[in-house]
């Protein structure tokens, strides 16, 4: 693929993502992705030929945003469980490390895709369980399991803003869960 036509590919995501931002997934149509692109409808078609196509790569985008941060933390030195930790920090408490945002928003795009493309849903469910079977191979996979499902609950709680605690509980929250999730990776 040319640098022009992988340009291209990102001005559609962000568009696309501009929109469901802005104005929700039900305001999503592939004209408005190209008008808000600066593309036209064709080339829109040429590299997505549908709504169900773009989803997929917006999706897809921030899979491979999330995977890419997960290494990266990895590289830099924390354990597996630590890196998960510190990978949905939402509470910037470590601001050297900028969290990865999954709004209210994007979550119902990934949805709505789960609904239209059951081959997408299908392989998504696979890497998720391969992915976290590794958590289940720890010294202590009950604890690593209790980290992940403190952080997929605080994380439900912020992009619905239900049951919020304020800023510095959620703090010592993270710093309690980062403190196991170290003792977890050097047990390992």
């Amino acid at each position: 693929m040319t640098n022009r036509s992988n340009v291209t590919k990102q001005k559609l995501l962000d568009a696309a993502s501009d929109i469901i931002m802005e104005h929700g997934v039900h305001q999503l149509t592939l004209d408005e992705v190209a008008k808000t692109a600066g593309v036209s409808k064709g080339g829109l078609l040429y590299h997505y030929p549908s709504k169900e196509a773009l989803l997929t790569a917006i999706v897809e985008r921030l899979q491979t945003e999330q995977n890419d941060m997960y290494e990266s933390l990895q590289l830099e030195g924390y354990g597996p469980i630590e890196a998960f930790v510190r990978l949905f920090d939402e509470t910037k408490l470590y601001p050297e490390r900028s969290s990865l945002h999954i709004d209210a928003e994007k979550m119902i795009a990934f949805l709505t895709l789960f609904a239209v493309d059951q081959d997408y849903a299908e392989r998504w469910k696979h890497d998720i369980d391969t992915f976290f079977a590794q958590f289940q191979q720890t010294s202590d996979p009950v604890e690593t399991m209790i980290i992940r499902y403190a952080l997929e609950g605080m994380m439900m709680s912020e992009h619905f803003h239900v049951g919020i605690p304020p800023t510095e509980l959620k703090q010592q929250i993270i710093a309690r869960l980062i403190e196991r999730a170290r003792r977890i990776d050097t047990e390992t």
